[in-house]
C-alpha cells in the first residue's frame, strides 16, 4: 500500500510506501477511547442548579406544625414548592479522563493508520507561500483535493462551488513549520484546519474528510509516533 504525493498545483508526482509504524490492524476501540477522552477534557463542568439551601428566602416556617389541617411544611424553598430548590440537579464537577502519554501516542498512530487505510491521507511535497494570498492557497488546496483519492467521497451529496467557501467539507493540513505567510493564507478558508505536527490534537485529525500533510511533517510524525 502506498500514499500519493502531490505538488501544490495538484499534480501527483509520486507515491510513498506506507511506513511500518502505520501498517497495522486499526484498533477502533483505542481510537474511541482517545477521542472520547479529548471530548470529555474539553468540558468545563461549570453547570449548577440551586438546591434548597441556595435559593433565597424561605427562612420562616410557612404555617405552624399542627392544627391547620394542611401538610407540615418547613420552608417555601423546599423542592415541592414553586420557586424551590432542585433536588439531584447537576453540580460543578470535573469530567477529565486521564490517558497515559503512551496511549495518546498509540491512539494518534491508529487514527493516522485508519486515514491511510481509507485513502483519506495524501502527502504534499512542498508548501511555501511567498506572501499571504488566500486565493493562491484556496486554488492550490482545491486542486490537490480534486486530485486526491478521497475526492469522490468528499464531494458526494453536495455541489462544490468554484470560487466560494460554501458547500465544503473540512480538510486538515499538517505542517512542520510556523511560517506566517502560510498561516495567514488559509486563515480565512473555513474548511481548512491547519495544524503543526508538534501540536496535534485528536479531534481535528480524526474529524475531517481528508488529511494533507507535508513531506517534512510526515517524516517528523513518524519519528514522534515510532
Amino acid at each position: 500500500m502506498s500514499i500519493q504525493v502531490f505538488d501544490f498545483s495538484g499534480k501527483m508526482i509520486g507515491e510513498k510506501k506506507v511506513p511500518d509504524v502505520f501498517s497495522m490492524d486499526v484498533n477502533s476501540h483505542l481510537i474511541w477511547e482517545v477521542v472520547t477522552a479529548e471530548h470529555a477534557n474539553k468540558r468545563q463542568g461549570t453547570h449548577k442548579t440551586k438546591e434548597k439551601g441556595d435559593v433565597s428566602g424561605g427562612g420562616k416556617k410557612p404555617w405552624k406544625q399542627k392544627g391547620t389541617g394542611r401538610a407540615r411544611q418547613g420552608s417555601i424553598r423546599a423542592p415541592q414548592w414553586k420557586g424551590g430548590g432542585t433536588i439531584f440537579g447537576p453540580q460543578p464537577r470535573s469530567y477529565r479522563q486521564h490517558l497515559s502519554p503512551r496511549k495518546k501516542r498509540a491512539g494518534m498512530t491508529h487514527i493516522i493508520a485508519s486515514k491511510i487505510a481509507a485513502n483519506q491521507l495524501v502527502l504534499l511535497d512542498k508548501w511555501e507561500m511567498e506572501k499571504p494570498a488566500t486565493a493562491g492557497a484556496y486554488a492550490g488546496f482545491s486542486n490537490i483535493i480534486q486530485s486526491a483519492p478521497f475526492f469522490e467521497a468528499y464531494a458526494k451529496g453536495r455541489k462544490l462551488r468554484g470560487k466560494t467557501n460554501e458547500k465544503r467539507r473540512n480538510v486538515t493540513i499538517i505542517v512542520a513549520d510556523d511560517k506566517k505567510e502560510n498561516k495567514l493564507s488559509v486563515k480565512n478558508i473555513p474548511w481548512i484546519q491547519l495544524l503543526h505536527v508538534d501540536r496535534l490534537a485528536t479531534m481535528p485529525v480524526f474529524y475531517n474528510h481528508g488529511i494533507i500533510i507535508t513531506n517534512d511533517a510526515f517524516e517528523k510524525l513518524m519519528g514522534k509516533l515510532g
